[in-house]
């Protein structure tokens, strides 16, 4: 199955084309981010504090190793088998000197009963020695102990090999500080040093508290490490780490409140739907510069094209299969024009088509004998026609002609001649500068009150001069009244209709514009002057209102409508319009004929009545861009055989 071409305009085009290029890295960018959701950022954020918990672990065990490595090869110098000889003393000088860069500010041996023997310390201020006084006073028997400080203070305790007694090394603390405050963790992560007893050796001393009970036991358990997720009592979640550190009996926890985690994704998020908006936001931008600098005078071009052209109205959803089509529309105009000029209808020379119908087709031209310019009118007759049949309709012709042209009327389109041709015939008649109601109407959708009643009343002036005459029009529509640009109205084509029906024998049809067809001539009741009324009625309400009263998507829906829909006021379609011409349209569109108004003039009169009251004036505005045809606007209906109901 062949799939339906999908048709874009330019601009959906030029977007799309901005949004491939512009959103694409980005939505690559919030796929990925999106792709990061709340359990793997987790275990992201886990995997970083089980590296720094491993990390401060190793750090510690470095550092304590080194001074106990210290400590253990001066408790088994042979200098030390008597604590209390000059050789000790030297030594623990010595070795305190040596050691001073490495933060060790004593040296101390005590005998078996925990009493000092000898001591070496670096000289120091007063704090200085009151925190090695309070290191040295702690109870032996632990390798490692902490006096808590900024920075803190370590004893480190190791047996002597060749005595009775235990060597004590007092140094500073400060690079296991370091391992309490990682940079890689951000503000809100916290890393506590406790002894597997409970003691915090490095944090605040209630650290452990405010921990839960699950990783504060699982820390101190003696586990090598470990890392999850846990209830901090509260109704939150914190993500933690921990790990032992070689050397002591000390472990490291690494905390951080799942909220963090939560805010990092959601910046995250935000930074890109920024990012998103910002990409948006150029292409839109972008969009509408394309659309005042290419889009823009692209359609104009189109719409002028199509003008030249005499293109019909509508578009095919793309400018660029617009242009072309209006292109090859204006190549082809100019090249008929070329064409045309070279082609005379009896004395008259053609020189452009201005346009095509169900009856005919109009011309521009020339009377080169009078020296002005004409329209002329072609009339399709059946090719079948026998010659004396044929003669009979062109005399009718005639006389209907010379009659428009005896009386002459300012709302009638005048007739100058009229000539038999080849396959038909064609009216010379006179060329109205403007353009027709049914293309205003494509323009301004609705008029004003104010303006309908002044057209209405010319329009009725023309077809009451008409019946006067017994000229029944029969085919009165907006292509059939002309606006002119000086402010004239005219009705054009009186009989045109009714030599075409004439020309076909078509039984139970009858030769009309559906919509515009009065309901008595759609049962097969013939057309009279009541008839030309109710199409009068059909174009006030056109205009009024916007909306044909018997539209319909076909020509079996029009007509049906005639028939036998019912007709809302004019006034519910649009409010504003005065009750008396609301009525004037409501009895224009009778399906009762002798419910109508009684005669054209009667109708004349009673709008002439409503100007005069309101002021009313008839004023077309008419320019360059009336006359172009509005993309969308509103399809032609053309005059047709239609098949009459017997009621």
């Amino acid at each position: 199955m062949k799939l339906p071409r999908l048709r874009l305009r330019l601009l959906p085009r030029v977007a799309l084309a901005l949004a491939a290029v512009g959103l694409l890295p980005v939505g690559i960018a919030m796929l990925g981010l999106l792709g990061v959701n709340r359990d793997a950022l987790y275990e992201q954020v886990l995997r970083t504090h089980n590296l720094a918990a491993q990390t401060g672990a190793t750090r510690a065990g470095a550092f304590l190793a080194t001074r106990l490595s210290l400590a253990r090869g001066a408790a088994g110098n042979s200098a030390l088998a008597d604590p209390r000889s000059p050789e000790a003393r030297d030594f623990l000088s010595a070795s305190l000197a040596a050691w001073a860069d490495l933060g060790v500010e004593a040296l101390s041996v005590i005998n078996e009963a925990g009493e000092e023997v000898i001591r070496a310390q670096l000289k120091g201020g007063g704090a200085t020695r009151q925190r090695v006084e309070e290191a040295l006073r702690l109870p032996s028997g632990k390798p490692v102990a902490v006096v808590a400080g900024d920075p803190p203070v370590l004893l480190l305790e190791v047996p002597l090999t060749q005595a009775a007694g235990r060597l004590r090394l007092v140094c500073d603390g400060a690079p296991l500080a370091e391992v309490a405050h990682p940079v890689e963790l951000g503000e809100q992560a916290e890393i506590v040093v406790a002894e597997r007893n409970g003691k915090v050796v490095l944090g605040p001393p209630t650290a452990l508290s405010g921990l839960p009970g699950t990783l504060v036991e699982n820390a101190l358990s003696g586990r090598l490490s470990g890392a999850g997720r846990f209830e901090d009592g509260r109704g939150g979640e914190i993500l933690a780490a921990y790990t032992a550190v070689p050397e002591s009996d000390w472990v490291i926890l690494s905390r951080q409140p799942a909220a963090v985690a939560e805010a990092v994704a959601g910046k995250l998020r935000r930074r890109a739907a920024w990012a998103v908006g910002a990409a948006l936001a150029l292409i839109g931008l972008l969009s509408a510069a394309a659309y005042s600098t290419v889009i823009r005078p692209l359609r104009e071009l189109v719409a002028a094209q199509r003008d030249l052209a005499k293109a019909g109205p509508g578009s095919s959803g793309d400018e660029i299969s617009d242009l072309r089509r209006t292109f090859d529309a204006l190549r082809r105009s100019l090249f008929d024009r070329s064409a045309l000029s070279d082609v005379f209808l009896g004395r008259y020379q053609v020189l452009e088509v201005l346009g095509t119908g169900g009856m005919g087709t109009v011309f521009r031209g020339w009377d080169p004998k009078l020296k002005r310019p004409v329209a002329l009118k072609t009339v399709r007759l059946g090719g079948n026609l026998e010659p004396e049949r044929r003669r009979e309709m062109i005399a009718t012709l005639l006389r209907e002609a010379v009659t428009v042209a005896r009386f002459s009327h300012p709302n009638v389109v005048a007739i100058y001649d009229l000539e038999d041709a080849p396959e038909g015939a064609f009216v010379a008649m006179e060329l109205v500068d403007g353009l027709s109601l049914e293309r205003f109407l494509w323009q301004r959708d609705r008029l004003e009150p104010d303006r309908v009643i002044p057209l209405g009343a010319a329009m009725a002036r023309g077809l009451a001069a008409a019946h006067a005459r017994e000229i029944v029009h029969r085919d009165v529509k907006p292509a059939n009244v002309l606006l002119g640009r000086d402010g004239s109205i005219k009705v054009a084509d009186f009989g045109i209709s009714d030599l075409v029906a004439a020309s076909v024998n078509e039984k139970d049809t009858f030769f009309g514009t559906p919509g515009y067809v009065p309901p008595e001539s759609l049962q097969g009741r013939g057309f009279g002057p009541a008839g030309d009324l109710f199409a009068l009625g059909v174009i006030l309400y056109e205009c009024l209102t916007g909306v044909r009263p018997f539209g319909g998507l076909d020509v079996s829906d029009a007509v049906h409508a005639t028939l036998f829909g019912n007709v809302q006021p004019p006034s519910r379609k649009a409010p504003g319009i005065p009750p008396e011409l609301d009525s004037l349209v409501l009895r224009l569109l009778e399906k009762d004929p002798a419910r109508r108004p009684a005669s054209a003039a009667a109708v004349a009169e009673e709008l002439d009545w409503m100007a005069a009251a309101r002021g009313s004036r008839w004023s077309a505005d008419l320019d360059a861009s009336a006359a172009e045809v509005p993309e969308g606007a509103r399809h032609t209906v053309a005059a047709q055989w239609i098949k009459t109901t017997t009621m």
